[in-house]
């Protein structure tokens, strides 16, 4: 078995892949089946609590019914109770990853265990003039319903795109391509299946969590679903699935305040455009900027975990030869 520390936390496995860092003798796959359960049932349960909580807020303090309370008034409290919600999954998830199987948190974030800001920055410079021009490209023929603002909904609701959405983006992603997607690759010790298996499996349950009714839409789901999974292998961390995802989300509400939107009948697109074929620009897209990263790092496997101190004499040194 793994090493641990003196705090009884497991150490991470040295010179793996992210998506392998917990593949062990064990295929645990009744526990990452409740890890499942766990993540989304907490996603769930905060989206709920958030909601009467904003609601609550929406209420007695500024006299607004909400739709959370039944109202058709969609409010900056509405919005952040949502978005903060699903940024909780953050936590949830290391909470999740230290709980079931006794590794420290960090380890979602990269093979390095931290959030590395030289990676960030390479992703934001690439991603974000790329989406920027594909998201005003999709509302320019995208179809969507404007309505009256009020001035200062406006602006609260550009702060809380700009703040408070790329929190929600990240929380997926720790959640899917970073728990969700760790956890089925142990389920199979080949390196290369326990990559499909962790692919194919993230993604149906990110798809799955989203519960379109359109066709295209779900197609849309699974191409981020599997890019964004991706991406997190080849860079060896969740950074540019994060800045994909924020860029985005965080866009789409942007443009939303400078075209007017009706936020309540558009912001589930999935209903709000059936069957419509322009969810193909934002998915070919995704794709182009996944080619370019793969060919950026063609020359260099992904980004192994870093040598640990002591020696690995488990059975993962083994599985990865």
């Amino acid at each position: 078995m793994m090493k641990h520390t003196k705090q009884g936390v497991r150490a991470v496995p040295a010179e793996v892949p992210y998506h392998r860092v917990l593949v062990s003798s064990k295929r645990r796959i009744l526990r990452g089946l409740l890890a499942f359960l766990l993540l989304i049932g907490g996603m769930y349960l905060f989206v709920i609590a958030f909601s009467l909580l904003g609601r609550e807020i929406d209420i007695r303090v500024f006299g607004r019914v909400n739709p959370a309370g039944g109202g058709n008034d969609y409010t900056p409290v509405y919005m952040a109770s949502n978005f903060l919600a699903i940024a909780m999954l953050i936590p949830w998830s290391m909470f999740i990853q230290r709980w079931l199987y006794g590794m420290k948190g960090s380890v979602l974030h990269s093979v390095r265990s931290i959030f590395r800001p030289d990676v960030f920055g390479r992703a934001v410079l690439l991603i974000l003039p790329i989406m920027t021009v594909c998201l005003v490209i999709f509302n320019w023929f995208a179809p969507y319903t404007t309505t009256t603002w009020n001035v200062n909904d406006l602006l609260v609701i550009f702060a809380l795109s700009v703040l408070i959405v790329p929190l929600q983006s990240a929380g997926e992603e720790y959640g899917f391509r970073g728990l969700v997607f760790q956890i089925a690759s142990s389920w199979v010790r080949s390196p290369r299946a326990s990559l499909v298996t962790g692919i194919t499996v993230s993604s149906i349950l990110f798809a799955s969590i989203h519960l379109s009714p359109d066709p295209w839409f779900n197609l849309y789901y699974m191409v981020l679903g599997v890019t964004f999974a991706l991406l997190t292998w080849r860079t060896g961390g969740l950074e540019y699935a994060i800045v994909i995802h924020a860029a985005n989300n965080a866009l789409t509400y942007v443009l939303a305040t400078v075209l007017r939107t009706d936020l309540l009948a558009d912001v589930d697109r999935s209903a709000g455009m059936t069957g419509s074929k322009i969810i193909l620009l934002p998915s070919i897209v995704i794709i182009f900027i996944t080619i370019v990263v793969c060919y950026q790092t063609r020359r260099k496997s992904p980004e192994l975990t870093p040598g640990s101190p002591y020696k690995e004499n488990d059975q993962i040194s083994s599985a990865e030869n």
